[in-house]
């Protein structure tokens, strides 16, 4: 009875917190409007070609299957644009004041042809002064796959009263094939705590993870829940010993949010995965 009773408790534990994730959401788009979008604004600050809103065809050069935005895209199309027009196009959200905001991230997807190893994708997130890198792209995204490339990035250090992010599309003088916007969001995680376990002497490390999260405690780690920030859940593990090595090699590039059981207290983190 005590078995079936915890299990119910973790469930609906598991539950609430995607909950609180998907209800932590501040910001969305997913340009399926024929028009630049309310609050965002583009700019090609050399060559004056514009993006296009609304995409529902093809991504130009994305294999066999070709990837698709059935929804609409942001879609810079480098070959409409001209050979040599040396393109550096912006696309940039609305402003948001993020005070008292201590933990964010955002999720893109998004798909990136280039040409002759040309073409550059970015995202910038404004700290109140001025633009930091985020992301760095100068690939394709996977080919031959028809599917689009989804990342989650921490933008908790950059969060002030002014805050926005902004994609960054440069051919490097070149003609490549472009790039795709499908959607973005931007979400409120401030929900992590660790408070509960440090009595029973958790910790974990290290963060920024690459492939191994090591986890220990001086009582057993039942449970290990890992999320993603729209609170999916993408791995879980029962340890059922004080020291525990959670395989991170499967999941993408991002932000993430762990739960841990430690005897009878929960508690939840964290973490990037690099």
């Amino acid at each position: 009875m005590k078995k079936n009773a915890m299990k119910k408790l973790s469930l609906l534990s598991a539950l609430l917190f995607a909950v609180l994730a998907m209800n932590a959401q501040l910001q969305e788009e997913g340009f399926s409007n024929s028009t630049i979008s309310d609050g965002w604004t583009s700019s090609n600050a050399t060559s004056g070609c514009d993006w296009s809103f609304g995409y529902i065809g093809e991504m130009p050069n994305s294999g066999t299957p070709a990837s698709t935005f059935p929804s609409g895209a942001a879609f810079f199309d480098d070959g409409v644009c001209g050979a040599l027009s040396n393109d550096l196009a912006t696309l940039t959200g609305p402003v948001i004041d993020m005070t008292g905001i201590t933990n964010s991230a955002i999720e893109v997807v998004y798909n990136l042809q280039v040409f002759a190893g040309k073409g550059i994708f970015k995202i910038e997130a404004f700290d109140g002064v001025s633009w930091q890198e985020v992301f760095f792209q100068d690939e394709d995204s996977p080919r031959n796959t028809g599917t689009n490339q989804t990342v989650s990035l921490d933008v908790s250090p950059y969060l002030n009263s002014a805050f926005q992010v902004r994609f960054v599309y440069h051919d490097e003088g070149l003609q490549a094939w472009g790039l795709a916007i499908d959607h973005y969001k931007l979400i409120n995680s401030s929900v992590a705590s660790v408070d509960d376990l440090v009595e029973l002497g958790f910790n974990y490390y290290p963060n920024p993870s690459q492939n191994i999260l090591n986890l220990a405690a001086k009582e057993n780690i039942g449970m290990v829940n890992i999320y993603n920030i729209l609170g999916q859940e993408v791995l879980s593990e029962k340890p059922t010993r004080t020291v525990a090595q959670i395989d991170l090699s499967d999941l993408s590039m991002g932000a993430y949010f762990v739960k841990v059981l430690v005897d009878d207290k929960r508690g939840s983190f964290k973490i990037i995965k690099e």
